[in-house]
């Protein structure tokens, strides 16, 4: 019983987590390919200051300007902010950009970065992402290629084939382990959770390339790694 109440409610989760993503259609509006504005938002400074307004994010420098009600602007970075929230009008969807120190996957640097991930879910294993994007010139051909943060917008379709999502997985001792094989990276982490997990996404038909579906993955590990006591 127990169990079929846990599977229940994390299903719901999926479903949840679906429609939440499938929001994502229209609830941004890119004005080129790494720029990104949202309607409304707030931005958590390290100082504890928060700023109010009109975002619009640029990826590529990893910047953030604030439109404020009177007319005036700040500009921030990743170095500058705790997080940031961006919120969609009038659906009220929103979206969470959280600081990490990035090592700009050079594992043996002992240099990192601070840089903006949107966080997808939260818990043992929290999901978070960037994109990869290749610009094209006037043939189609790919020109150049650069990391940033965020996901599609489905509706922005003339982006189509030039963006690519990374996904990492932030540990709860702050460490991110990039996911360059999504199924066996994410079942090294599961653990000995790993055969209830796959049980779990072979019951729900569940697909780690489609973006909510992996999320309410996560989530499942996640709710029986708390129902278990199980701890990093």
């Amino acid at each position: 019983m127990k169990k079929n109440l846990t599977r229940l409610a994390v299903v719901c989760l999926s479903i949840l987590c679906g429609v939440v993503w499938g929001g994502v259609a229209q609830a941004q509006q890119r004005t080129a390919l790494d720029v990104q504005e949202w309607a409304e938002g707030k931005v958590v400074l390290v100082t504890g200051d928060t700023l109010y307004g009109a975002l619009t994010y640029y990826r590529t420098p990893d910047i953030v300007n604030v439109h404020h009600a009177d007319g005036s602007m700040s500009s921030v970075s990743p170095v500058n902010v705790e997080y940031f929230i961006a919120q969609e009008m009038p659906s009220g969807r929103s979206y969470t950009f959280r600081t990490l120190n990035w090592d700009l996957d050079k594992p043996y640097s002992n240099f990192k970065k601070p840089t903006f991930f949107e966080e997808l879910n939260r818990g043992a294993l929290t999901l978070v992402v960037r994109e990869s994007y290749v610009q094209r010139d006037g043939n189609g051909q790919a020109a150049s290629s650069f990391y940033s943060d965020n996901a599609l917008s489905n509706n922005e379709i003339r982006f189509s084939g030039q963006i690519k999502e990374q996904y990492y997985v932030l540990l709860p001792n702050n460490e991110l382990i990039r996911l360059r094989n999504l199924r066996k990276d994410l079942h090294t982490l599961f653990g000995d959770k790993s055969k209830d997990v796959k049980s779990y996404i072979k019951l729900n038909k569940l697909e780690y390339e489609k973006p909510h579906e992996l999320i309410a993955i996560i989530n499942y590990f996640n709710v029986i790694t708390n129902a278990t006591g199980h701890v990093f």
